[in-house]
């Protein structure tokens, strides 16, 4: 009972904290501190200086720019889509220690828990596949 509590807040932490994380990058111009943060340093040239040209690129198109339609939808879809699943995850951790002993209750919650757990997988993979292929655009 302990380790499926543990399990369920330890989901929903991860569930809270996923959009919470941000990542600045360094605006054009500006010299990278990669000691700080080396994602920030995405548009620099191998010297370390900025190359305005590159971190410019996509940044002007309202579709497929950095802050475009395309990543604002694809974000909201993923959230609202793990949200869910973490909502399914719960109701079927909650039907399986509820289930008393029943056989198929319990296969039923364990297959809803089961599934959720790959509609997450499968959010993560397509949000990051989308954010790939917009910011090859």
């Amino acid at each position: 009972m302990r380790r499926l509590l543990y399990g369920l807040l330890l989901v929903l932490l991860l569930a809270i904290s996923g959009p919470l994380a941000t990542v600045s990058a360094a605006p054009a111009g500006q010299i990278c501190n990669v000691t700080s943060n080396p994602l920030a340093c995405a548009c620099t040239t191998g010297n370390g200086s900025s190359d305005s040209t590159a971190c410019s690129a996509g940044t002007g198109d309202p579709i497929s720019g950095s802050n475009g339609i395309l990543k604002k939808a694809s974000l909201v879809i993923a959230t609202l889509a793990g949200i869910a699943a973490v909502i399914i995850i719960i109701v079927g951790g909650f039907q399986f220690v509820t289930s008393n002993g029943d056989a198929n209750k319990a296969a039923g919650a364990r297959k809803a828990v089961i599934g959720a757990t790959v509609g997450l997988v499968i959010i993560a993979v397509a949000e990051g596949a989308v954010i790939l292929i917009v910011s090859k655009l």
